[in-house]
């Protein structure tokens, strides 16, 4: 047998035993439920850009603040899938106008509405953009 034929099979045999391990690596495709100290430190920005475009797609008058984010999920694929509840209330800082978290604070914070949504990022090239949500 030559030299580079069992480096071969080495290499063929090595690569098809991680395929059928018992203990499979987790893959890069799976959801991870993030905690609630990534999601306050990690998440609030992130979650205020989904509630501002949600609110312009459905031609709101007025910024939806985010109250609560109450469950987060991200995936890694080219880039990040953020999945977030959250709980959002309505400003009186016209949708028109830039969204100030210290000045456009909710009308009656006992008023809200539960927002699913996604977003898709990927930070180094500046790409953000809100790819499902649903209101209610």
């Amino acid at each position: 047998m030559y030299p580079h034929t069992v480096l071969i099979l080495l290499v063929v045999v090595y690569s098809s035993s991680s395929f059928t391990s018992k203990n499979p690596r987790r893959t890069h495709a799976e959801y991870r439920q993030l905690d609630a100290k990534e999601i306050e430190e990690e998440l609030g920005e992130l979650g205020q850009f989904a509630a501002t475009t949600a609110a312009k797609a459905e031609k709101r008058a007025f910024h939806d603040a985010v109250v609560n984010i109450t469950e987060a999920h991200q995936q890694m694929v080219a880039g990040w899938n953020t999945k977030m509840k959250l709980v959002v209330s309505e400003t009186s800082c016209p949708i028109h106008s830039r969204f100030d978290a210290g000045r456009c604070t909710p009308k009656n914070a006992s008023v809200t509405r539960q927002c699913n949504v996604l977003v898709y990022e990927r930070p180094w090239e500046h790409i953000k953009e809100l790819t499902q949500y649903y209101c209610h």
